[in-house]
């Protein structure tokens, strides 16, 4: 789900990478700002946001995301946008429960005769008898 622009705002910097001869002149960095509770989500899945972007979110319930790899303004701020819009994706999916699969009967009939085996040899040594193992 793309979160709607009105529901973020930006803010420019001077950026720290390449800008050759406008390096100095242009606000080329983006920051976005996103209040938590403004977002068009349920309690649930904004607690879940909460609690899965929590390093990225300040004192004011505001979740932080910047870019400065491009030299251009405007792609930076299509990469903020599609930045937040892959956290807010990542932080709101659900792993399916995982199904526990059944041990096979062969191999449960293996568990068994190894465990025979096993108790047959400690059995023999409290007997004092070493020859009376049984296999299978």
């Amino acid at each position: 789900m793309a979160i709607d622009e009105k529901y973020i705002r930006f803010k420019t910097a001077r950026s720290s990478g390449p800008g050759g001869q406008r390096v100095n002149k242009r606000a080329t960095k983006v920051q976005a700002q996103v209040k938590i509770e403004a977002l068009p989500f349920s309690e649930e899945e904004k607690k879940r946001i909460r609690e899965k972007l929590s390093n990225r979110i300040d004192q004011d319930d505001e979740l932080l995301v910047e870019s400065e790899e491009e030299r251009f303004q405007e792609r930076n701020k299509e990469r903020v946008i599609e930045k937040l819009n892959e956290l807010i994706k990542e932080a709101l999916h659900k792993d399916p429960p995982r199904i526990p699969t059944r041990k096979r009967n062969s191999v449960k009939e293996r568990e068994v005769r190894h465990n025979h085996l096993r108790y047959q040899k400690k059995k023999s040594r409290r007997e004092g008898k070493s020859s009376d193992i049984e296999e299978e």
